[in-house]
């Protein structure tokens, strides 16, 4: 079960499974590709930007306490439900006459990646997300005008080319517990005394 650092280990699955995607072509090296808010890219010429966390209410068997599986003398609280919206933008440190070329070349990249991956590959899971016993899930969702105003206009920044990712099925685990309730290992019933009741 992931634990809280999951939200960081999602950004840094995503980069892998990009990096192994993109690498040499179109982008060079991968320690071009990584976590980093999109108004400063820095050396990044594609970054991962978690912009959005929500907690998803459970219903059903994923509510209240359950048996531990580390440890069987207690009860844990079900795990924390997470969707999260990644944005992915494209930096070209290229002159301004292959900037643009260069950009679209590498979001459209990016695109096709994650649109043929609907869940990330386990090899490029990191942390305790490696651990997941669920797949998590990517699918390219629409940006909003309001969304894009919020990311960008606030920077005074030139908007990048850019496409944001819903990454579900990301759990945190609880660290609620409390002690299990004793079980009955053996059931004895005296059939023999029943029997012998009735007949009277």
């Amino acid at each position: 079960m992931s634990d809280y650092t999951a939200i960081y280990e999602v950004g840094e699955s995503i980069v892998n499974m990009l990096r192994s995607e993109m690498v040499p072509e179109p982008i060079a090296k991968k320690e071009h590709i990584g976590i980093c808010e999109p108004q400063s890219p820095e050396d990044f010429q594609l970054t991962v930007w978690v912009y959005n966390i929500e907690m998803v209410k459970d219903t059903g068997t994923r509510t209240g306490f359950h048996a531990d599986p580390d440890n069987p003398a207690i009860e844990r609280f079900s795990p924390m439900q997470l969707k999260l919206q990644v944005l992915i933008s494209a930096h070209s440190k290229a002159p301004a006459i292959q900037k643009y070329a260069d950009e679209y070349r590498m979001i459209g990249r990016a695109m096709q990646a994650v649109r043929d991956l609907p869940s990330i590959p386990r090899e490029f899971l990191v942390g305790t997300l490696a651990d997941a016993t669920e797949p998590v899930l990517l699918e390219i969702k629409k940006l909003e005008s309001e969304e894009i105003s919020r990311i960008w206009n606030n920077s005074n920044k030139t908007i990048r080319p850019s496409f944001a990712v819903t990454v579900s099925q990301v759990f945190i685990r609880s660290q609620r517990t409390r002690t299990a309730a004793p079980r009955i290992a053996v059931a004895e019933f005296d059939t023999k005394q029943k029997t012998n009741s009735a007949r009277k």
